[in-house]
Order: structure tokens, then sequence, then C-alpha cells
């Protein structure tokens, strides 16, 4: 009984695996989605930016800022 729901579980997979590779292969340009904010165009039309980004700006904008440095 295990054996046989393996096996279903399987080929089910495959079967879906395999359609998003057509899905991708099909495309005039198909790629796989961007799933990183940095490099997501929808992501950055709507403002929201990569947290890494934004700790770096902080953190030299602290730098500046105990320096005497008012550019930031």
């Amino acid at each position: 009984m295990f054996l046989k729901i393996l096996i279903i579980a399987i080929v089910l997979i495959s079967l879906s695996m395999m359609g998003m590779m057509l899905n991708i292969l099909v495309k005039k340009k198909g790629r796989f989605p961007e799933y990183r904010v940095g490099h997501n165009r929808a992501m950055r039309q709507k403002g929201i930016s990569c947290v890494k980004h934004d700790e770096i700006h902080c953190h030299n904008k602290r730098l500046k800022e105990s320096q005497g440095c008012s550019g930031c």
C-alpha cells in the first residue's frame, strides 16, 4: 500500500515538474520568476527594496553622522 502511494506521488510530482518545464520552454522569453526582492521588477516599482541594501544605507548614514558629516 505504501509503495503504491509513493509511486503515485512520484508520478504526480514529475508530471507537475514537466508542466513547469514546458511552460518555460514554450514561452517566448520563458524564465523562472524572480524571487529575490532586489531583482524583482514589480517589487521595485512598488518601492520595496532589499533589506541588505537598507541596512547598508543606514549603517553608512550612522557612520557619517558620527564623524560629523551631515551629507546623508
